[in-house]
């Protein structure tokens, strides 16, 4: 405290640091119960956070060793960011995730809704947006971070098909190419027609099985040439 014994912005500080978080009402009171515009103002001369949740309503001094390796962190579920606001938070994310990010993982990541937020980016061109596997994906704003960012989710998706799909039994599998040998560019649904009355049965989802490990669907079937 000064020596004219009024709060100094070291107090404030010091207040911050000591009980984590803060509301305004709390930082006027430590200034000596002054005025929203001068707590304001005298906020703005020390390093602090607003938390990114509770509309805002939490303040805290901005200590760097308290981040996660993601830039967050959170006191009894009022959450702060590194860079502070929500949406920017949520840029650097997407910005900085290897295949882009679905709305379901940064809400996951960040423990709030950002379907505002990412409206608001996409807008604004400062995030780009794409269709994958009936999924929105939000990507970098650059081009080429962009596809690089494509390629390691299709990548992604695929390795997760691949894993999640059954072994379908050889003969199954033989079956299933020689209808669509003969009868190219058939769909699954197709193909289990033409594949009724086998013993044992084959059903729609073997078939589908079948198309989606060896891609058939994009082959649009064999050819016999």
């Amino acid at each position: 405290m000064a020596a004219s014994g009024k709060p100094t912005e070291r107090d404030l500080a010091d207040a911050l640091k000591r009980r984590q978080v803060m509301t305004l009402l709390e930082i006027r009171q430590v200034l000596g119960d002054v005025s929203v515009a001068t707590a304001c103002r005298r906020l703005r001369r020390i390093s602090y956070r607003r938390s990114y949740n509770f509309n805002g309503r939490y303040y805290t001094f901005d200590d760097e060793t308290r981040y996660d390796r993601l830039g967050l962190w959170s006191y009894e579920g009022i959450r702060f960011s590194r860079d502070g606001s929500l949406s920017a938070t949520v840029k650097r994310l997407v910005e900085a995730s290897e295949a882009g990010s679905t709305q379901r993982e940064l809400q996951e990541i960040l423990g709030v809704r950002v379907q505002n937020v990412l409206k608001a980016l996409i807008e604004r061109s400062e995030l780009y947006r794409e269709a994958i596997d009936r999924l929105f994906i939000y990507l970098h704003s650059d081009p080429g971070v962009r596809r690089q960012q494509l390629t390691r989710r299709r990548e992604a998706i695929a390795a997760r098909l691949q894993a999640e799909i059954p072994e379908v039994a050889f003969e199954v599998v033989v079956a299933i190419l020689l209808v669509l040998i003969r009868h190219p560019g058939s769909d699954p649904a197709a193909v289990t027609r033409r594949l009724r009355g086998r013993s044992p049965p084959v059903g729609l989802p073997e078939v589908r099985r079948v198309f989606e490990r060896y891609q058939l669907g994009q082959k649009k079937g064999l050819s016999s040439s």
